[in-house]
C-alpha cells in the first residue's frame, strides 16, 4: 500500500459567487472549500492543521500572559463548577479558563471588582494583539444596551465577507468604529474662542428639520443643535417624555441612551414618540424643539458633541421659531452622557475623521458583574460577588483574516 499524503487541492481558480478575499485565498491555497448554498466554510487537512497551531498558540499566550487554564468541560455551567471546586485551594489559578467550543476558544474569569475584571479584558486583548498582528486584528469597543462595553476583536475585510460588519475608521491613525463604540475623547466644539452673543430668538417658518434649518440660516450644521424625543418606561409601564440633545450632524445611539436611562433614570425601553405623543407630551413644538426652556416635566440628556458649544442654534420650544446665539452653561445644561452614534464623518480621536469600512468581527471580549455564582467574604465578613470577563475568539475567521 503506498503511503498516504494529505489533501491539499490548491487551484489557480476562484471559487465562482465567493466575495469574500478569506474564503477565496483558502480555497485557492487548498487549505479549506466552500458550499456556496449553505454559507459553510469547510475545513481541509491543511486548513484544520493550521487551526490547531492557531489556537495552540492562543492558549499558551493566554496562559503565559495572563494565567489562563486551558481545560475541556464542553459547556459554561462545568466551568463554572470547576471554580466553585478549586477556587478555595488554589485561589487565581481557578478562576480562569479557556476551551474549545467548535471552531472557537471560549474564556471566562472572574475578578473581585470591576476595575480588575477590566484590566484582565485589557490584558487579554494585548495578549491576542501580539500574536495576531499579522492579520492586522484590533480591538473595537462598543457600547451594548445592558451598559457594558462589549469589545469586539476585528480585521479589516470587504463587504459579503462571512461575519462582515459595516464600521468606520479614521484614514489618519486607523483606528476603528462601530456605530455605538463609546466617544470617550474630547472633540472641538463649535464657538471657542468666541465672545458669547445674547440669546435672540428669530423666526423660522418651515424650518422643522436640520436641513432646511441650515439651508434657511446659512449655517453650517455643526452649529446646530438637534432634538431627538423620545417616550421611556418606568418601573410601572408608564410613560416618560425623553429630549436627547446633541449636534446636528450626529445621530443618537439607541443603546447608549437606553443604558445611560436605565442606569440614572431607572427607565427601560425607549422608543421614538409617535406623532399623537408629541403634542401631548412636549406640546405642539415638534421641528423646534431645544434645550432652552425645555418643560420641567421631560426628561433630558445632552451629548458631549454639545458640552462646552458657544453661539448655537437651537430650537425655541416655539412653533416657527429658533434661538441664536445659545451657549452651553450659561443658557442650558441637561444632564450629559454619551449618546452618540458614529456615521461617516465623525471626530477621531486624532483629530482626524471617519470613513465607512467594512470589518470581519472575529471575536468579542466583555467584562462587568457576573451572574451571582462565585461568591467570596469582604473584611467585613459579608458575601460579595466578583465581576467576570469573558471571550469568544472564532479561530476560522482568524484564518479567513489573513487573506485581504
Amino acid at each position: 500500500m503506498s503511503a498516504s499524503k494529505a489533501l491539499v487541492p490548491k487551484t489557480a481558480s476562484k471559487p465562482a459567487k465567493v466575495k469574500d478575499p478569506g474564503v477565496i485565498g483558502m480555497v485557492m491555497a487548498g487549505e479549506a472549500a466552500f458550499n456556496s448554498k449553505s454559507g459553510e466554510l469547510l475545513l481541509l487537512p491543511e486548513g484544520e492543521s493550521k487551526m490547531r497551531e492557531l489556537s495552540s498558540r492562543i492558549a499558551s499566550r493566554l496562559f503565559d500572559d495572563c494565567g489562563i487554564q486551558r481545560v475541556d468541560c464542553g459547556n459554561d455551567a462545568a466551568l463554572f463548577s470547576l471554580a466553585e471546586r478549586y477556587v478555595r485551594e488554589w485561589g487565581d489559578a481557578a478562576t480562569a479558563f479557556l476551551e474549545t467550543r467548535g471552531r472557537s476558544l471560549r474564556v471566562i474569569g472572574w475578578s473581585r471588582g470591576l476595575a480588575e475584571s477590566d484590566a484582565a479584558a485589557d490584558a487579554i486583548k494585548s495578549a491576542l494583539a501580539t500574536i495576531l498582528g499579522d492579520v492586522g486584528l484590533r480591538s473595537v469597543r462598543e457600547a451594548i444596551p445592558d451598559g457594558r462595553i462589549s469589545s469586539s476583536l476585528a480585521c479589516l475585510s470587504e463587504a459579503g465577507s462571512i461575519a462582515s460588519r459595516d464600521a468606520f475608521a479614521c484614514l489618519d491613525c486607523g483606528e476603528f468604529f462601530l456605530p455605538d463604540s463609546p466617544l470617550d475623547f474630547a472633540i472641538s466644539q463649535p464657538g471657542e474662542g468666541e465672545a458669547d452673543l445674547a440669546v435672540t430668538e428669530i423666526p423660522t417658518p418651515g424650518a422643522d428639520t436640520i436641513q432646511k434649518l441650515c439651508s434657511q440660516l446659512s449655517v453650517d450644521v455643526s452649529r446646530t443643535i438637534k432634538a431627538m424625543l423620545y417616550v421611556a418606561f418606568d418601573a410601572s409601564s408608564k410613560p416618560c417624555p425623553t429630549a436627547a440633545f446633541l449636534r446636528g450632524d450626529l445621530g443618537v445611539s439607541m443603546n447608549k441612551l437606553t443604558a445611560w436611562l436605565d442606569r440614572e433614570r431607572g427607565l427601560s425601553e425607549p422608543r421614538s414618540a409617535r406623532t399623537s405623543e408629541l403634542a401631548e407630551m412636549f406640546g405642539p413644538v415638534a421641528g423646534y424643539c431645544g434645550p432652552v426652556g425645555m418643560p420641567d416635566h421631560v426628561i433630558t440628556v445632552g451629548d458631549r458633541s454639545i458640552t462646552g458649544s458657544k453661539n448655537i442654534v437651537a430650537g425655541a420650544n416655539r412653533p416657527g421659531y429658533h434661538l441664536t446665539g445659545c451657549c452651553h452653561g450659561r443658557d442650558f445644561r441637561p444632564p450629559e452622557a454619551d449618546i452618540a452614534m458614529f456615521s461617516d464623518g465623525s471626530p477621531c480621536r486624532c483629530g482626524g475623521r471617519v470613513k465607512p469600512v467594512t470589518l470581519r468581527e472575529c471575536g468579542a471580549i466583555m467584562s462587568g458583574r457576573a451572574p451571582k455564582i462565585l461568591s467570596f467574604r469582604d473584611r467585613d465578613g459579608l458575601n460579595e460577588f466578583p465581576a467576570r470577563y469573558e471571550a469568544y475568539i472564532h479561530l476560522d475567521r482568524l484564518l479567513l483574516s489573513r487573506y485581504r
